[in-house]
């Protein structure tokens, strides 16, 4: 494990020197999903390296912000879209085909900027009043081993946060800490030049998210950008005065619908699918153990396998683009979910990312030993369903005892 200081995570990506312009504010959900198909190839060009470098580089990101993608969950006021969960979950999905660690950064950074709106104007106007493009990264897990002391103005942050994924381009950071006797969770925004960086991010899987730990020793944070975390779904609902027209404010927090994370399993379970695809024409194996060679197009056995997997996916798919668009659909109504809703959400989550990782882990296995390479498209792509599979908002039995309650109470079942 390596500490080093901020500049560690401070690529070249050309913005300071040639600062972006906002998107076309007449973008609509049909021209940003064009845009992240045609990012695809050049994540997949570079897919290998950000595996293997364990970061996105530069001129990925540069191109994902060039492309609009991070104002979809922005409010017009500084630059944004004003696009839905369903657009969110839509470009999350096609960005992980090309490359899934990019496509979880876009989904983080695009989701945290939801987070942002929970504050005061003055913060929203501090982040991004001179540079919309600016981004949130950090985790909001709470951290009992941190502390926050309360001072004159403020508070005295200190402790150390992992999985801090797209904290390699993010300007702000948002840390979870206990305050006072009672421990309550308050939410803390701090520069990033204040933070250091622990360089321990060396999972199997989405190895490019960036996703070290982030640590403050001391770090002053002014009353303003610091808040209770169980406020946070409330202090939203306040701030939809400041922008009346965008109606994903009222979707839940955190929301499922916006499919975060599963979005990016799945993503990767259909790129592994196109690549066996676009390969299985020319795709061989070793016959049997005395040599020869065998094309799967030609086996019985690879057909029915295959169906198998990309109709978890495409099933995995359905779930995701169906899903997201009822609930986007509802913060459009300005429709206060039920607890119904929000199970059945969260159950489709879970339910999309383990179709997802079924589908992946039978074309490794059609693959063969070549996707026992670190280097090879199915190899990441199993890795990175993976990865994603593990994340607690996608617990399985969480998910299902959760919706199960919801669904008796609901008279469902």
């Amino acid at each position: 494990m390596t500490i080093t200081d901020s500049n560690f995570d401070i690529l070249d990506i050309g913005r300071l020197e040639n600062p972006a312009t906002p998107p076309d504010p007449n973008m609509t959900s049909e021209d940003i999903l064009a845009a992240a198909r045609d990012l695809v190839p050049l994540l997949r060009e570079h897919a290998a390296d950000t595996d293997a470098n364990r970061r996105i580089p530069g001129v990925v990101y540069r191109a994902v912000q060039d492309a609009g993608l991070l104002h979809i969950l922005k409010p017009k006021k500084f630059g944004g879209l004003e696009l839905s969960e369903h657009d969110h979950a839509m470009v999350a999905m096609t960005l992980a085909q090309g490359c899934a660690s990019t496509a979880w950064v876009f989904s983080i950074l695009s989701s945290d900027n939801m987070a942002i709106l929970a504050y005061p104007e003055l913060v929203q106007e501090e982040i991004w009043g001179d540079d919309t493009y600016r981004t949130l990264a950090g985790n909001t897990n709470l951290n009992m081993k941190a502390t926050a002391e309360r001072v004159d103005g403020g508070y005295l942050l200190s402790g150390a946060w992992g999985f801090c994924s797209g904290s390699d381009f993010s300007e702000w950071l948002i840390f979870n800490a206990p305050v006072g006797e009672e421990k309550e969770g308050y939410m803390f925004l701090v520069p990033r030049e204040e933070a250091l960086t622990i360089d321990d991010w060396t999972p199997t899987g989405l190895r490019g998210t960036g996703s070290r730990t982030k640590a403050v020793e001391n770090v002053f944070v002014p009353e303003h950008r610091a808040q209770l975390t169980k406020d946070t779904v409330f202090k939203l609902r306040d701030r939809r005065k400041l922008h009346p027209t965008f109606d994903a404010m009222y979707a839940p927090w955190p929301s499922h619908g916006r499919f975060t994370f599963a979005s990016v399993a799945v993503g990767s379970a259909l790129g592994a699918v196109r690549h066996f695809i676009e390969t299985g024409a020319s795709n061989t194996r070793v016959a049997n153990a005395l040599g020869g060679e065998v094309r799967l197009i030609d086996q019985d056995y690879v057909a029915t396998e295959f169906a198998d997997a990309a109709g978890d996916a495409d099933a995995a798919r359905l779930i995701v683009e169906s899903r997201s668009r009822i609930s986007a659909e509802r913060s459009a109504r300005h429709d206060t979910p039920t607890e119904h809703d929000l199970a059945s959400e969260q159950r489709d989550n879970a339910l999309a990312v383990r179709a997802a990782l079924r589908s992946v882990n039978r074309i490794h296995a059609l693959t063969g030993a070549k996707a026992g390479f670190p280097s090879h498209p199915v190899s990441r792509a199993k890795r990175d369903a993976e990865m994603t599979h593990a994340h607690v908002t996608l617990n399985w039995r969480q998910a299902a005892v959760r919706y199960l309650a919801a669904a008796v109470d609901a008279g469902e079942v």
